[in-house]
């Protein structure tokens, strides 16, 4: 037993973005105190509700939590990504399934009648995606997290999810959203650096949000969305700018694009 809540402990503070050192200090004793704790994956209950206060995570949490880390991703089968790309409602229906909402959670942030949720999980129970339970309760058949396939036949509508999402951003920057675009010229070992970061805070924010998930009651929970784009820009394909409308020689008669020499 002690094995599976130490490892519910160190997703804990992964989480948390607690280290031992900051863990020690809140309880006052030491770094190695704290590390051959986790390297036994001893103690006795009041150290180890000690570690728990100190981590401002209930032990019941913890518990609740074992063996409930995120998995290796997972991927749905590609005669069923194209039976979705037909359906777009059902896929973000199942893609919001798949991000532990509820389907009373789905129906409050869509809009949507009991008669047409139950309608979409009856759809999706018919791919293989859910099981159908009582009322509208449904379980997914499908481990998460999912690797979806954005070069298949779903890349229009991820597409046309993301686009839609940054323009939402943009226009809620002063209350509900953060926005952030800019270029800028670094050397490919500087963009991995940065990329490799950027991964790393992506994996913290799945961690503490999988923790929520387990610790939060569901009607506290709020959806979030996280997109991040980053690589070496196609400047002339998202930015183009053609030539300026008084450079009669720019084009030839083919329409070809040319160039002149600038005037003396």
């Amino acid at each position: 037993m002690n094995g599976p809540i130490f490892e519910a402990l160190k997703r804990t503070l992964k989480a948390k973005g607690l280290t031992y050192r900051m863990l020690a200090e809140r309880m006052g004793v030491s770094e190695p105190t704290v590390k051959r704790i986790f390297h036994e994956r001893n103690c006795k209950l009041d150290r180890l509700m000690e570690i728990c206060a100190a981590a401002e995570v209930e032990l019941e949490n913890v518990l609740g939590s074992m063996n409930r880390g995120p998995g290796p991703a997972n991927h749905i089968a590609p005669e069923i990504e194209r039976k979705l790309a037909g359906r777009p409602a059902l896929l973000f229906v199942f893609v919001m399934l798949s991000e532990k909402f509820t389907p009373e959670g789905i129906m409050r942030s869509q809009g949507l009648s009991e008669a047409s949720m139950f309608l979409y999980l009856r759809d999706l129970e018919e791919l293989g995606l859910v099981a159908l339970g009582r009322g509208l309760s449904a379980r997914l058949l499908v481990e998460t997290p999912i690797q979806w396939n954005f070069e298949g036949p779903l890349r229009p509508s991820f597409e046309m999810t993301n686009k839609n999402f940054i323009g939402w951003a943009i226009g809620h920057l002063e209350r509900e959203a953060t926005f952030v675009s800019f270029s800028r010229r670094m050397r490919p070992e500087t963009a991995q650096m940065v990329r490799r970061e950027a991964e790393e805070l992506a994996e913290r924010a799945k961690l503490l949000a999988h923790h929520d998930q387990h610790t939060t009651p569901e009607d506290q929970l709020i959806g979030y969305k996280w997109t991040f784009a980053f690589g070496a820009t196609p400047f002339a394909s998202i930015m183009p700018i053609g030539p300026h409308a008084r450079d009669a020689g720019a084009r030839t008669d083919s329409g070809a694009k040319g160039r002149r020499p600038l005037p003396a």
